[in-house]
């Protein structure tokens, strides 16, 4: 199964705050919050996770209303594979901020890890329901990651176009090009993959799924061709030798 992206901002807090727990949130707490609140992330540039966590959660201890300090939690409990934790602190953050792209997001991640799939796409398009979300191919890319899961490509095609739209960048390509060839429609895929091949000519990745794409056309010389230059730009990687056994059958 594809791997699902969560976005990882290290923010400042920037939350609201009125009371901890019952007691109202002096600027002194909230300034000892805060402390906490970047010691944690610190820990958690260093992946050092479980002292993160530790800081995380003496953040909320003094301010509960660190919606940053639940979403990094959720993130860690993600990392290992605690997905109804990470759920738990994602819908926290997301009572904090009901207009909290990332930690939608994130939800929709832990929740197609469980095959949930329909609470994930509710979730990403929550997620994108924020105009102000600065990075909208996620939430899509998401999404078409979600309905390949399901054999539904002409959604999936769809959600790429979308993130596409927001972000050219090859991987939302490639899984673009991959879903029109799964949807039966290669000419597309070709088309799609030349388009970005004339943009990033030396970009490996390309023109191998290009090649690909050519060869399911039944365009062989062309095949070989992308075959070729793509082993040729990344020498000693996994992208040459599998352009290279292309190669060798091809002959």
């Amino acid at each position: 199964m594809r791997t699902f992206i969560v976005i990882i901002l290290l923010s400042l807090a920037g939350c609201v705050t009125t009371t901890t727990g019952g007691n109202p949130v002096t600027p002194d707490s909230k300034q000892m919050a805060e402390g906490y609140y970047k010691r944690g992330q610190a820990y958690f540039i260093e992946k050092n996770y479980e002292l993160a966590a530790v800081e995380f959660h003496r953040s909320l201890q003094t301010d509960s209303s660190n919606k940053w300090s639940y979403y990094y939690l959720g993130i860690i409990s993600d990392y290992q594979d605690r997905l109804d934790d990470s759920i738990h602190f994602y819908k926290e953050a997301i009572s904090i901020d009901s207009d909290f792209s990332e930690a939608y997001n994130a939800l929709g991640a832990a929740y197609s890890r469980q095959q949930k799939w329909n609470e994930a796409l509710k979730a990403f398009k929550r997620a994108l329901d924020n105009k102000l979300y600065t990075t909208p191919h996620i939430p899509y890319l998401n999404m078409g990651r979600v309905y390949m899961a399901q054999k539904e490509y002409d959604k999936a095609i769809a959600a790429y176009r979308d993130a596409k739209r927001f972000s050219n960048q090859d991987y939302i390509v490639i899984e673009l090009g991959t879903a029109l060839m799964e949807a039966g429609r290669t000419r597309e895929a070709v088309s799609e993959f030349q388009d970005d091949v004339k943009l990033f000519p030396q970009n490996a990745s390309l023109r191998y799924n290009l090649a690909l794409a050519y060869l399911k056309d039944g365009k062989k010389k062309a095949a070989l061709s992308e075959f070729k230059a793509a082993a040729d730009m990344a020498p000693n990687s996994e992208i040459s030798t599998k352009a290279n056994e292309y190669i060798k059958n091809l002959r």
